[in-house]
């Protein structure tokens, strides 16, 4: 079923659910950590038939309307303010901020809305990783007797449609580049990851290549020291390919809030520029133990996509 038909069939059927939940999409973390969640709470409403209902207006990834600046809308959207403060991933210090009257303010903006849940009060559900194991069926998204992967592939492949601009430019960047028509895709990040996993050097990507008559790798990293690591006399019989710039030493999302919109446009376009490359690539080597890995493992499925790290998961 191709993504539009997708987004119409899917668009009647949310509509259907009498309970209605609002994910803030693009509220505290890096954009994978955001999508990959996104899709998660997307397949756990379908299962519960919870009309799910998306408000992206400030995320930290946007420039001017949020999930729309990219990609074509699937779902009905609010822009209230309301979802700023009040709208939030379950934190503990989150929750901790909110005042009795806060809390009192919630009880009542969902009471006035007809909203019966917002993203904290499912955030643990739709992260249950019990999912993982279930078989999913929902025949209007052509999810029938699906594995999670599966039943993730598809919602992905109905809501990353760009719009109209932003596809253009993504197009005509990718044909610049001239890639082989066969290419095996590495994923490799550095920066901040490191805190959460110690990073896995570049010897064993190259051990996870099935296909070792393809020649062609496009690395897609965050830090220059990688393109280095591999342009050494061991790697001589490979074509490298990268949109790496030698002034990057990888990503901080610290860092990456403080740039103005200009530059945050840049940055998310280039992103998804090299992980529509590796969607394409003859089969796809990362760390499942990032929210990229865990986005590829979706899209490209268990035979085309290899973890050096973690066996795939909801990370």
């Amino acid at each position: 079923m191709d993504a539009a038909k997708l987004r119409r069939n899917y668009y009647i059927l949310n509509k259907s659910f009498k309970k209605k939940f609002i994910f803030h999409l693009g509220s505290d973390a890096g954009f994978f950590s955001e999508y990959n969640n996104m899709i998660l709470a997307i397949l756990y409403c379908l299962v519960n038939r919870i009309q799910f209902v998306l408000y992206s207006e400030d995320a930290n990834f946007g420039y001017n309307k949020g999930w729309r600046d990219y990609f074509l809308p699937f779902c009905d959207e609010v822009n209230d303010n309301f979802h700023r403060k009040y709208n939030f991933r379950d934190y503990d210090f989150l929750r901790q901020r909110l005042s009795r009257k806060d809390k009192l303010k919630t009880r009542v903006y969902k009471l006035l809305n007809g909203v019966n849940f917002l993203t904290q009060d499912l955030w643990l559900r739709i992260r249950d990783r019990s999912h993982e194991d279930e078989i999913y069926n929902v025949p209007e998204l052509g999810i029938i007797n699906s594995s999670f992967r599966d039943a993730c592939r598809s919602l992905i492949t109905m809501t990353w449609t760009y719009e109209a601009e932003t596809g253009s430019m993504i197009k005509n960047k990718i044909e610049s580049l001239n890639l082989p028509a066969e290419y095996i895709g590495f994923h490799i990040r550095r920066g901040d990851k490191n805190i959460e996993h110690k990073s896995t050097g570049t010897n064993l990507y190259f051990e996870k290549i099935k296909d070792p008559d393809i020649r062609n790798i496009f690395i897609s990293t965050d830090d220059y020291n990688v393109i280095l690591e591999v342009k050494n006399d061991l790697y001589t019989h490979w074509n490298f390919f990268s949109l790496c710039r030698e002034d990057q030493v990888g990503y901080d999302h610290k860092q990456y809030k403080k740039l103005d919109k200009s530059r945050i446009k840049e940055e998310q376009t280039d992103l998804l520029i090299s992980i529509d490359i590796l969607s394409n690539s003859h089969h796809f080597i990362g760390t499942f133990s990032s929210n990229i890995g865990m986005f590829m493992g979706m899209r490209m499925g268990a035979k085309k996509s290899v973890s050096v790290d973690i066996a795939w998961q909801i990370w």
